[in-house]
């Protein structure tokens, strides 16, 4: 069965540091009004909903969205693993990762706050260890993702971009792991047998607002 491992675009949506930014919809056409047809105009950031974060978010010499072949985004070893985490609090260890998993999903269950300031400002967050960690035991791995609204404890900002550097430095250990944030994990669901990720495909930027698919 298909579902969206993602969350919809919508004109209030919480961001980090924020719970309720707006996405600036513009209806340019309007059928209503006389056009032939309905056109709009969006504008937002390229790290506002579910997101995928590349190495030249932080690194002037990393891959950006565009770098990237249709088969990355296609994940057939998916794994989840569940963890309870308190407001800001820094996740430094996982255990039990399959040496072949190329997606790792993080399920924290923080998603029942999406759309409070707690979702936005008091997130947990990973450590820069952990990322240190998973480049050099799993070199199968691409990417994780998590149902947090990033990687970043909004608490611990620093400690956050070290993160980030230590997943992404594409002169790093092993290979960069890309950051999927913001993520729908069902707490319902514990396993997933394939996962494809549709980031939107734009030159120059450096990550990208997404759609995920569980197969």
């Amino acid at each position: 069965m298909y579902s969206y491992l993602s969350y919809p675009l919508t004109k209030i949506m919480p961001v980090y540091g924020s719970h309720n930014v707006t996405l600036e919809l513009v209806q340019l056409k309007v059928i209503e009004k006389g056009d032939s047809c309905q056109v709009f105009k969006l504008e937002f950031e390229n790290h506002w909903g579910t997101h995928i974060d590349c190495p030249a978010h932080f690194f002037l010499n990393g891959k950006k969205i565009t770098d990237y072949p249709p088969e990355f985004w296609h994940f057939k070893s998916p794994q989840l693993i569940s963890v309870q985490l308190e407001q800001g609090q820094i996740l430094t260890n996982l255990y039990e990762i399959n040496n072949n998993t190329d997606l790792l999903l993080i399920q924290t269950g923080w998603s029942k706050f999406r759309g409070t300031d707690i979702y936005s400002t008091k997130n947990p967050g990973l450590s820069p260890e952990l990322g240190l960690l998973l480049r050099n035991n799993y070199p199968n791995l691409r990417a994780i993702g998590l149902d947090l609204i990033s990687i970043s404890s909004y608490t611990n900002r620093d400690l956050g971009r070290a993160a980030h550097q230590a997943f992404l430095d594409p002169n790093g250990i092993g290979h960069p792991i890309l950051l999927i944030e913001d993520m729908l994990l069902p707490l319902d669901i514990n396993s997933y047998k394939e996962i494809i990720a549709l980031p939107l495909i734009v030159e120059e930027i450096d990550s990208s607002p997404c759609t995920i698919i569980s197969l």
